[in-house]
């Protein structure tokens, strides 16, 4: 008789922005071109923060977003 043994597959920590919070992620800004929420970790968010008090405009970009002005930026 032949056994089947199942594994879980390892997952691999999430790095980066993330669209749901998570240990790392915990903190929540907007996309500055479409304003979704996306979870961000301490650094990022500081960042953001600081560009804002500074009086620039929110310099964070979701990915789908970031993709999309890089498009831009290649076409000219």
């Amino acid at each position: 008789m032949t056994t089947l043994q199942l594994i879980p597959t390892q997952t691999k920590a999430t790095h980066g922005p993330t669209v749901f919070k998570t240990e790392r992620n915990q903190h929540e800004v907007r996309c500055g071109m479409c304003g979704k929420i996306i979870y961000v970790d301490e650094a990022t968010f500081s960042f953001v923060g600081d560009a804002i008090k500074a009086g620039l405009d929110n310099p964070f970009r979701c990915e789908v977003c970031k993709e999309e002005y890089d498009d831009l930026v290649y076409e000219g």
